[in-house]
């Protein structure tokens, strides 16, 4: 339980002494006093006080009484359930000194000090009380001063009420909105603290083996299904790229998807609760539409343990497509690159045994030729198709492809060498002799 430490004394007939409250890392409240304030005598030398600063005075005196009587309508008010979190004494205090700051600026006894209202801000956001229910306290402290003034200032000061309310209206603003901040500042830093933690446990998911206990655990902690649908998604970016698919995470959401998120140096990496065919079908065209470099997607695995081998699936799936291009593969949906991001080395030595001659052609006369042969492919070797789609003649297309079959010594009509081809154009292009 939060201790307490400094209670307020009750029937004080002095001007209280106040200082600065603090939360202590045990969860205790204090107030550490800063000095009396004190009301000049009657006869003293000093320029005698305005009219609106004589009855702040006044009310700086009758703080305590002023605190009981605010901390008893806040526990009766309609925002009283959600101020339980708080013990009567508790609340005692921290009106108290909220309320002894803002008189003593408003009569002048002492200069600015908002952490009374920081601090209240941050405690009742640790204790989960609304924010709601925060501003409200100020709104009822103030009609509660305002009712006070007009007591006091009744018959002799009434003149100076439109000044002091609306200085009271101002501070009062002043510190609901340092409250505000603070409660705001504490969520943030909460939300970004579990952000973190999620991060880590992430990574240890992806680290760890299928078959270790702990991976359950984790899952547990990270709120996943013990079985289900997942899939991992490793979206590549450069250096001084941004960062991908940003916002992807709410994107996801809207479309009943949750997922995880984590950023490393140049990928972006995902854990995604996909429970229908359907849903991942919308996931891969949700990522079709942000992709801004190569993502690969992992086939989907049934429980969270086994998101190692997935990332390492959704890895190579990133690598099937060319460096640099806004491609999304999923694993196994392209055999010949796949098994070429499988060896990565091995796939550059089969492109400059075949292609060899033609990547050491000019850049515009190479992605020509490349590209000719692609579409050819694509095309099921129709010299004419091919034509067709390039808007040139076929014998246009003839010559190019005579010219590959010189420099590679390889006949395109020959199935075995149009296989080689086939291949090594795959590998040209993941090794990045991609068009310029």
């Amino acid at each position: 339980m939060t201790a307490l430490t400094g209670p307020p004394r009750n029937g004080s007939t002095a001007v209280p002494q106040t200082g600065s409250t603090a939360v202590t890392p045990s969860g205790s409240i204090t107030v550490t006093p800063s000095g009396s304030t004190a009301v000049p005598p009657s006869g003293s030398t000093a320029v005698p006080p305005s009219g609106s600063t004589a009855v702040a005075r006044t009310l700086l005196v009758e703080v305590d009484d002023l605190t009981t009587e605010l901390v008893g309508r806040i526990l009766t008010g309609e925002n009283a359930y959600a101020e339980a979190a708080l013990t009567e004494a508790q609340l005692h205090l921290v009106v108290r000194d909220n309320l002894a700051a803002l008189l003593e600026q408003l009569s002048g006894s002492a200069g600015r000090r908002l952490q009374p209202a920081t601090v209240v801000g941050r405690v009742k956001a640790e204790l989960g009380v609304p924010i709601a229910a925060v501003l409200h306290a100020y709104r009822l402290a103030g009609r509660l001063l305002w009712e006070r003034a007009l007591v006091t200032a009744r018959g002799t000061n009434l003149d100076a009420l439109p000044q002091l309310g609306s200085e009271m209206w101002r501070l009062l603003d002043d510190y609901s909105g340092a409250a505000a901040d603070a409660y705001a500042d504490y969520l943030t830093e909460r939300v970004r603290r579990h952000d973190v933690e999620r991060r880590a446990m992430l990574r240890r998911l992806f680290d760890g083996e299928a078959d270790d206990p702990t991976q359950r655990d984790i899952a547990r902690a990270l709120h996943l299904p013990p079985l289900g649908s997942f899939v991992v998604v490793h979206a590549e970016t450069d250096s001084g790229a941004i960062e991908p698919l940003f916002g992807i995470e709410d994107r996801l959401r809207a479309d009943f998807v949750e997922s995880i998120w984590l950023t490393e140096p140049g990928a972006r990496i995902g854990l995604l609760n996909v429970a229908t065919a359907r849903s991942h079908e919308r996931v891969l065209s949700r990522l079709r539409a942000h992709a801004t470099g190569r993502i690969g997607v992992s086939r989907p695995f049934p429980t969270p343990g086994s998101a190692g081998t997935a990332l390492r699936e959704a890895e190579l799936a990133g690598r099937c497509a060319p460096p640099g291009s806004p491609a999304v593969t999923a694993y196994g949906s392209t055999p010949i690159p796949l098994v070429l991001a499988h060896a990565p080395s091995a796939s550059r030595e089969l492109a400059d045994d075949v292609l060899g001659p033609v990547l050491e052609l000019p850049p515009e006369e190479r992605d020509t030729l490349l590209d000719t042969l692609e579409l050819w492919f694509e095309c099921g070797g129709s010299n004419t198709e091919v034509a067709q789609r390039l808007h040139y003649h076929r014998n246009t297309i003839h010559y190019r492809l005579r010219r590959i079959e010189t420099l590679t010594d390889r006949r395109c009509s020959d199935p075995k060498a149009a296989a080689e081809l086939y291949i090594a154009l795959h590998a040209a292009r993941l090794a990045g002799f991609d068009p310029a």
